[in-house]
């Protein structure tokens, strides 16, 4: 199983970060990873445990993830359900704390297991390198999304 793990300070309050990163009405405007995000169990409004969604990729790759821990604003956890045909299991956490007044220490850490076993030698790393690319993309454009907000606490759509 490989980590990838990253983080960023951003100059804004752990709440808004946390929300930022969790409302799906916003997402669009920050996430250069989903082309498409739906919820298929679950208030959309609400995340909780148990709730279920559906991602699409910009590059067409499909993973129906459930949320296994929500707890606003400093953590939310996930795990795959179904996925691409290279992931024998994916789980995610995106956890947010206090730096400083009005900014967050935000980390961003996949777990990621590949398969099948006899090409792991040569998916893994491209995984690797794919995730963690993802990652530092996703990370960026939420630290930019949430310090251009300043301290507005309800975004615009």
């Amino acid at each position: 199983m490989a980590i990838i793990e990253r983080t960023a300070d951003i100059a804004a309050s752990v709440q808004q970060v946390y929300r930022a990163s969790q409302d799906y009405a916003v997402r669009y405007q920050w996430d250069p990873f989903p082309e498409r995000i739906e919820v298929v169990a679950g208030d959309p409004e609400r995340l909780s445990i148990g709730t279920r969604v559906l991602v699409r990729s910009k590059l067409g790759m499909r993973m129906l993830v459930e949320f296994v821990q929500v707890k606003p604003p400093t953590h939310a956890a996930i795990v795959m359900i179904d996925g691409p045909w290279f992931l024998a299991k994916f789980a995610g956490s995106w956890v947010f704390e206090a730096s400083a007044a009005s900014r967050t220490a935000a980390r961003f850490r996949y777990s990621i297991f590949v398969r099948p076993a006899f090409a792991r030698w040569i998916i893994e790393p491209l995984a690797i390198r794919y995730f963690a690319d993802v990652v530092e993309r996703r990370l960026a454009g939420l630290k930019a999304y949430c310090e251009r907000l300043g301290d507005d606490p309800m975004p615009s759509i």
